[in-house]
């Protein structure tokens, strides 16, 4: 069994290297707690949580806590994927340096320490895609934190797919045609805005319609219910559906991003026709 209290503690007193904020994923707020308590009181802390009752408790201990919505104990070293989204998310809305170096802590159902230096993630695919298709970086993390929650929601108990697509509006109505009337018509951006979390569930409702939404490069959803193109002999590949395909798709014709999420699971980001990122949720 794991002392993760002296692990945290050794890690910090024996890395010849200051770290500059810790990160916590948790299970147990007793866990939690204990961690808290060998932590430096000047070291920025910041602790994730996909359990109410766990953040309500860290939370009246005057440990502030944030709720994810994946379930921890469903996810084991899955919950990486959302450390490491989680960080990138920091690094794009300038919350998170780079050259920061940050002690990650899994405080249950998996316990260790991880040392990240974010100097490493600068080179990280995700962010890499961004500066290629001049989308910034914090408006790709929030589509991807849109798709996982799509992905571990669902829809009335069921899981369910969705398809985005980000990029020159001309060019992605140019390859795609409207199925239902324009949801997001007439609204102010400030409502269609994918960087504001209070979106998301609208957004989610209409991701759930048959086609695609559509995004601009800064993040302003423009449409919804788009059906994309997909050229005459353009075949899926073994095992890809109809959603995937038409990702790979659209990314290529008009040289944009697609997020697919898919009904077991799993994101898959296509830039210029091709598969380049994918997280799986479970």
């Amino acid at each position: 069994m794991v002392d993760l209290p002296a692990l945290v503690k050794s890690t910090l007193e024996g890395d010849k290297r200051s770290f500059d904020a810790v990160l916590m994923v948790t299970a147990s707020a007793r866990k939690a707690k204990s961690v808290v308590e060998v932590l430096p009181k000047e070291l920025p802390l910041t602790v994730l949580t996909s359990q109410s009752k766990i953040q309500n408790s860290l939370t009246d201990a005057g440990i502030e806590t944030t709720k994810m919505e994946e379930h921890l104990s469903a996810q084991g070293l899955g919950v990486l994927n959302h450390v490491h989204d989680f960080i990138l998310q920091g690094m794009g809305e300038g919350r998170i340096s780079r050259g920061e170096r940050l002690l990650v802590v899994l405080a249950e159902p998996v316990e260790g320490v991880i040392v990240i230096d974010t100097n490493v993630l600068s080179t990280n695919r995700l962010a890499n895609i961004s500066n290629e298709f001049n989308i910034e970086l914090a408006i790709l993390t929030k589509l991807m934190e849109l798709a996982r929650h799509i992905g571990v929601r669902g829809r009335e108990g069921h899981s369910v797919g969705a398809l985005f697509a980000i990029g020159p509006l001309p060019a992605l109505r140019k390859y795609s045609t409207a199925l239902v009337l324009n949801p997001f018509k007439g609204h102010p951006n400030e409502k269609r805005d994918i960087g504001d979390h209070a979106n998301h569930e609208s957004m989610a409702e209409f991701a759930w319609l048959d086609g695609a939404i559509l995004f601009n490069r800064e993040g302003i959803a423009s449409d919804a219910g788009r059906y994309f193109q997909v050229p005459a002999g353009v075949v899926p590949k073994p095992g890809e559906g109809g959603r995937h395909l038409a990702a790979r798709a659209i990314s290529q014709l008009a040289e944009c991003i697609a997020i697919c999420v898919s009904s077991n699971g799993t994101i898959t980001l296509y830039a210029n026709g091709k598969d380049r990122y994918k997280v799986k949720l479970s």
